[in-house]
């Protein structure tokens, strides 16, 4: 096969610019076979995501309570250590049993490569399950004793790094699916990383606003709904950036699909609509009714899986519809940092 080359000028340069949007495409397949294989990934990865994007954005939050006022914040600091604890265990354990044997996992900590989203977040998700569990460890250890002192210490500065690894582990599965060939994930790369982070925090402040209503400190679950409201708002801008830029790349055909109406319903009703209706309620009535916070709490949640899930599902979608692929792979779509783009094999 010869190499093709295309050569770019911005106009700015006084040369040609490329080609209107999907100008040189016009359906062409190669005998309406995918040009793809779909990623076999299933609920077990989906379930890991959303989990490690909970946990993570759970310790950083903490991390920030912890600075800011640790004796008001101290039931959030201990149930996050212990949520993110338990997701990192659950997280490993999923994505374990996605690889199928647990030598893969270990093979991808062998070689640091910080060029590549999964060896580097391997290691991210590695040094937050870590510092999660040492962070734990403070609020198993009682007492006024010089070893329940320096557990305790201990536990404070692994805090500080579980909540910068937090962040990391929460949204590097982002850069992840966007670094793919896969058209719907990699359309709206930034998009989908604001996604995954607003998603995170809204999550991991909907689950700890409900342990704190559970544990009687109103202050603190009314702190924390504005926090998920503020998120859920984010994120619905995210997810609507998201949305227009695939449109302007041509993937209206995955986007009206069952699975990508199915991400729509998840992601912007029940992970937007009904939480935002349901905290406004809530603020409405004076805080009265202490169901609706728990309803918005909820929804938040269930929106965060099916955002995920739903991503998935419609970039497998993406994969089969091998229109789909070649007008996204089109010219214009390509990165325009770059002089000279070749198609084809190397020379």
């Amino acid at each position: 096969m010869k190499a093709v080359t295309v050569r770019t000028r911005s106009p700015a340069a006084g040369g040609p610019s490329l080609p209107a949007r999907h100008g040189r495409y016009r359906g062409e397949t190669y005998y309406d076979r995918p040009a793809l294989k779909a990623a076999h990934w299933d609920w077990t990865v989906s379930s890991y995501i959303f989990l490690t994007g909970l946990a993570g954005a759970a310790q950083a939050i903490a991390a920030i309570g912890q600075a800011l006022d640790r004796d008001r914040y101290r039931g959030v600091l201990r149930n996050a250590r212990f949520l993110s604890s338990i997701g990192s265990a659950v997280g490993a354990g999923l994505l374990i049993a996605d690889l199928k044997t647990p030598k893969r996992f270990y093979n991808m900590l062998r070689i640091l490569r910080p060029t590549s989203p999964m060896s580097f977040g391997s290691y991210i998700f590695g040094a937050f399950g870590g510092l999660s569990w040492l962070s734990a460890l403070g609020e198993l250890r009682s007492g006024r004793g010089r070893l329940a002192r320096l557990v305790r210490r201990s536990a404070d500065v692994a805090q500080v790094g579980a909540g910068l690894t937090g962040a990391g582990a929460s949204t590097y599965t982002a850069a992840l699916m966007a670094s793919t060939s896969t058209p719907f994930w990699a359309a709206a790369p930034r998009w989908l990383g604001l996604q995954f982070a607003t998603s995170a925090v809204a999550s991991a402040a909907a689950t700890l606003s409900l342990a704190e209503r559970w544990g009687g400190r109103t202050d603190n679950s009314r702190r924390l709904d504005r926090l998920a409201a503020l998120a859920t708002a984010a994120h619905l801008v995210a997810s609507l950036g998201a949305r227009r830029q695939r449109h302007d790349k041509g993937l209206d055909e995955v986007s009206e699909s069952p699975q990508g109406r199915r991400l729509e319903l998840g992601d912007l009703v029940i992970g937007g609509a009904v939480p935002l209706a349901a905290y406004a309620l809530h603020r409405l009535t004076r805080e009265r009714a202490p169901a609706l916070s728990v309803v918005g709490s909820l929804a938040v949640i269930a929106g965060g899986f099916l955002l995920r899930h739903g991503t998935m599902n419609a970039g497998h979608a993406s994969a089969r519809k091998p229109r789909a692929y070649f007008r996204f792979a089109q010219p214009e779509n390509l990165p325009r940092d770059r002089s000279v783009i070749r198609l084809g094999p190397p020379r």
